[in-house]
């Protein structure tokens, strides 16, 4: 699983920002998010992680849970349907 510093380090840089970019349209120092990237701290407050979410082009929810997240829950979901059509089908059967 992908760390939240990982995901913020990762997500910069394909957006094409500097560290220094970054921190500068949030507002903070370089060295803040340099800590939060290495994992030595992480970020507190909603709004910044709203306004972190926003500069990085990504919903809330990928910026604090990442892709991968999101992608096994989608997987989940369709798995659970495919189950609940089986599950139709061999009713019909069964009888």
């Amino acid at each position: 699983m992908e760390k939240f510093g990982e995901r913020i380090r990762e997500l910069r840089k394909n957006r094409g920002l500097t560290i220094y970019e970054l921190a500068m349209r949030l507002g903070i120092s370089r060295n803040t998010l340099t800590s939060w990237e290495g994992g030595e701290k992480e970020p507190c407050g909603i709004t910044l992680l709203e306004d972190m979410a926003d500069v990085l082009q990504v919903s809330l929810r990928n910026l604090l849970e990442g892709e991968n997240e999101i992608r096994i829950e989608n997987d989940l979901k369709s798995l659970n349907e495919r189950v609940t059509r089986l599950e139709r089908i061999m009713r019909t059967y069964v009888k």
